[in-house]
């Protein structure tokens, strides 16, 4: 298993990127390799295996990694396919999706908290979109339906 600093260990070894904090970028970042951010990053966020998110780093957009570590701040919603640990210092602002997810006393997570397995897929732009139905009474579930639960 795992621990913190054997994740934080592999973050910077060979074929990982490191986005310094001096750099701003205006867009999306899409990486098929783990890596760092301790910059800025002004859109989406698509990596494989783990990101770091440095305690002066910041994401104005979704994440979706294979494991996360947040030390810094986060603005929008977390896909996160095995493990996302949530510091001490960091600050989330949108919705935390994980298999696993350890969350340090005194992080702060303003959205909702769901065990996923499977990230959600952004929307594709080249699709017209579809109304949306109204939800009949028949598609609802039952109202004494059990809810899966991580507690």
């Amino acid at each position: 298993m795992n621990t913190i600093t054997d994740l934080f260990r592999n973050a910077l070894g060979k074929n990982r990127f490191l986005l310094p904090r001096q750099v701003i970028v205006q867009g999306g970042i899409e990486a098929t390799i783990p890596g760092r951010i301790d910059g800025s990053v002004k859109g989406d966020v698509r990596t494989e295996g783990l990101l770091i998110i440095g305690q002066e780093g910041s994401v104005r957009g979704n994440v979706y990694a294979t494991d996360l570590v947040a030390y810094g701040k986060i603005y929008g919603d977390i896909y996160i396919s095995n493990k996302a640990v949530i510091s001490n210092v960091a600050y989330v602002k949108g919705d935390v999706n994980a298999l696993v997810l350890e969350v340090k006393e005194g992080a702060v997570i303003e959205g909702a908290i769901r065990k996923n397995v499977a990230a959600r897929q952004a929307p594709e732009t080249d699709k017209p979109e579809e109304a949306a139905a109204p939800v009949s009474e028949k598609e609802a579930p039952p109202p004494d339906e059990e809810v899966a639960n991580w507690f």
